[in-house]
């Protein structure tokens, strides 16, 4: 089961709330994949102790809430073996702050730091 931010399964944008589905297992991770062969999943894997993590996690809520949609959070310091078994499985090598945007099960994009920012505006919605 998903734990999501705010209690609720789906937060609600007009509220100015995030659309954060926390991950925090690798029981999501089937789900996830199946769910990329419909739209673009995207994975934001956050350092809580990065300063430059947090200024771009902002920034991308902002987008993601702009376009109304959902993304996996994971926490590399809470879940540092989800996050590791998450590079592994795609061949992506970790970096924080990075998104990854899964379709069809594959990596379709991914990057860091303020590069994060960039994929985002090359992904219509």
């Amino acid at each position: 089961m998903f734990k999501i931010f705010g209690g609720s399964n789906r937060s609600n944008p007009e509220n100015g709330e995030d659309l954060k589905i926390e991950l925090i297992g690798i029981d999501q991770w089937s789900q996830l994949l199946a769910e990329s062969e419909n739209r673009p999943v995207f994975i934001f894997k956050h350092s809580s102790r990065c300063g430059t993590s947090s200024m771009v996690l902002r920034r991308f809520e902002k987008q993601m809430r702009d376009r109304e949609q959902t993304y996996y959070f994971l926490n590399i310091f809470t879940h540092r073996t989800l996050s590791n078994m998450i590079a592994e499985a795609l061949e992506v090598r970790h970096e924080s702050p990075q998104v990854i945007v899964l379709k069809h099960g594959k990596v379709f994009k991914h990057g860091s730091h303020f590069g994060i920012l960039d994929i985002l505006q090359s992904i219509p919605y």
